[in-house]
């Protein structure tokens, strides 16, 4: 019966550590409303640029951006680009979804994102989540100053396995004249690696469990 009661609680011990070594994932949001552009009908959006300041630290795994509450009577007006603390600068949406009017939270994910947006579209296109949208492909589009210039990376998987702690800061720009829009808020997510602590753990906790199942044979 004892070894029975050990197997058991060993069980319980390993599906814990495997619930603890999956990864951390961390939100950072900045609430608006923004308008896009600041003013007239084209440049940047009202505050430029919005940042984040990520107190938290660790190595990064997934990197995804949101556009909450976007709206625009022209998709393809809007570029966007991500800079983290290290610099390295991420243009994830540029001349994307034609003549369509964004309305909603459009996240932008390339890992989790099934596709990008389309180049162009005459329908609106629904919120959900993208892969990073840049046409002409990986082609960079200018920013205006305090935004660093070009190179700039066309995924933001690009960030992997840097330091998350630190300021990163997103640039938004209305390119074109004659459309306007607004947005409600911006969301940052970093997923981490998870920790090597955590594998070790869980490494020992299923050594126990096998021992425990050889010992009872």
């Amino acid at each position: 019966m004892l070894r029975h009661t050990q197997l058991w609680l060993s069980s319980i011990a390993v599906a814990a550590l495997m619930a603890s070594a999956g990864a951390q994932t961390y939100t950072y949001t900045v609430t608006g409303p923004f308008s896009l552009p600041g003013a007239g009908t084209s440049g940047p959006l009202s505050v430029y640029p919005i940042v984040f300041n990520v107190p938290d630290s660790g190595l990064i795994a997934r990197v995804a951006i949101t556009l909450g509450g976007l709206s625009h009577t022209y998709f393809d007006d809007i570029d966007a680009l991500l800079v983290g603390p290290s610099g390295t600068a991420v243009q994830f949406l540029s001349d994307a979804g034609g003549s369509s009017d964004p309305n909603g939270d459009y996240t932008f994910d390339d890992v989790n994102g099934t596709a990008p947006l389309p180049d162009s579209s005459t329908t609106n296109l629904p919120p959900g989540v993208y892969k990073s949208s840049v046409y002409p492909a990986n082609t960079a589009d200018p920013f205006p100053a305090p935004a660093p210039g070009a190179p700039y990376a066309f995924s933001l998987t690009a960030f992997s396995n840097q330091q998350m702690q630190g300021i990163w800061s997103l640039y938004i720009v209305d390119d074109a004249g004659g459309d306007i829009g607004s947005m409600a808020f911006a969301r940052l997510e970093i997923e981490l690696v998870p920790e090597p602590a955590s594998m070790v753990a869980l490494g020992a906790g299923l050594a126990g469990l096998l021992g425990l199942r050889r010992r009872k044979k």
